[in-house]
């Protein structure tokens, strides 16, 4: 079975492992400080924070930005259940919205249409990588705060700036679907210093940005260097540099395996086009950059779940990112969003990772233009 999903962990990641298990201090330390500079090195940015997940970066941003009980957070319907999750762990109701047939990205329309005196922020997502239309969003959300998940799009660009550093928090992922891979972790970047320092100490249990550790009370000469002081009550929702030392080889990988995605979806594109069945994602919008995280093909007529089942069946496994939000019972969602309801009847993601073989490759498509 071809997977949907890769990864290029080997023997440098193995090899970069050795020095932090002969440190004897596993935990946050040098290798993540290392890895924060050199991320935010890459993405233009001095205030990235990593944290254990994707996930936990995104409980951490609506904490952040003061997003609480009254508050409301547009969210494209199309996107992982973590963001409404953590909209409402806040205590914040998450407010679904449409998205765009071709990009499935949040329509600037829709934020003009859901915001009330109510809404404090807009959630969104780069789908598959592709940046959303940035400058028609900052004028629909103007007054809003605005985060990025950005788990689809960790090194896309919009107009040469790095996607995450777009708005206020950007959130990113790590985990072992995705294109820097580490098994599991994330980060935060901040757009001001004020929200950097908050989240320094919600990022770990509340603890004052310059007490998290004895050792920092103890250079401070404070008698009794074991004793602390909250500034807010929070989880643990830091890395380690087990993880961050994995993190900093797959930086050095990460163009390459964006250069072999972007030669394999060009190949797609120029294979796939013009079957009168099926419709091919749109190029990346002009002024950007995509990382080519997924290749989505709509299979119009009713017929897209016997076309993932055949796929399934002839070795290509496939599949759809994301479930609609407004369709999950337990959000309890009365929005009828026409664009997102079409997706998900027509849309399906297959393999685009940067492990195809030429021959992965020429099966799949073989597949594909097998089906009729």
């Amino acid at each position: 079975m071809i997977q949907v999903f890769s990864n290029s962990l080997g023997k440098d990641e193995l090899a970069a492992l050795a020095p932090v298990f002969e440190s004897k201090w596993i935990g946050l330390g040098k290798a993540s400080k290392l890895f924060e500079e050199e991320l935010g090195k890459k993405l233009g940015s001095k205030r990235v924070l990593l944290t254990d997940s994707c996930t936990s970066a995104l409980f951490l941003a609506v904490r952040i930005l003061g997003i609480g009980p009254g508050d409301e957070v547009i969210i494209p319907s199309v996107n992982f259940i973590g963001t409404a999750n953590a909209v409402i762990s806040s205590g914040a109701k998450p407010v679904f919205v449409d998205v765009d047939t071709r990009y499935f990205n949040i329509l600037p329309e829709e934020i003009e249409r859901a915001r009330t005196k109510k809404t404090k922020a807009v959630l969104l997502l780069h789908y598959g990588g592709h940046p959303c239309d940035m400058e028609k969003i900052y004028t629909a959300a103007k007054g809003l705060y605005i985060i990025e998940d950005n788990a689809n799009s960790p090194f896309s660009k919009y107009k040469e700036k790095s996607c995450g550093t777009l708005g206020n928090v950007g959130c990113f992922s790590f985990d072992a679907m995705k294109i820097l891979c580490t098994g599991n972790g994330g980060a935060l970047c901040l757009g001001s210093d004020e929200l950097y320092d908050k989240a320094v100490g919600l990022r770990y249990f509340g603890l004052k940005k310059k007490k998290q550790s004895g050792i920092d009370s103890f250079k401070e000469n404070q008698k009794r260097w074991w004793e602390i002081e909250l500034d807010s009550a929070s989880g643990r929702f830091v890395t380690c540099d087990i993880i961050s030392a994995i993190g900093r080889i797959q930086l050095k990988k990460v163009d390459e395996f964006i250069k072999r995605r972007k030669e394999i979806w060009n190949i797609y594109q120029k294979e796939l086009n013009g079957l009168p069945w099926l419709i091919t994602p749109p190029e990346p919008l002009a002024n950007t950059e995509s990382s080519y995280y997924f290749y989505w093909l709509k299979v119009p007529g009713g017929k897209r779940d016997a076309f993932a089942r055949y796929l399934v069946e002839n070795g290509v496994y496939c599949t759809f990112r994301y479930f609609p939000l407004h369709l999950i019972r337990y959000y309890g969602s009365k929005e009828t969003l026409k664009n997102s309801e079409l997706i998900n009847e027509e849309a399906i993601d297959i393999p685009l990772h940067q492990n195809l073989t030429g021959r992965d490759v020429e099966i799949i498509i073989s597949a594909v233009k097998k089906f009729i």
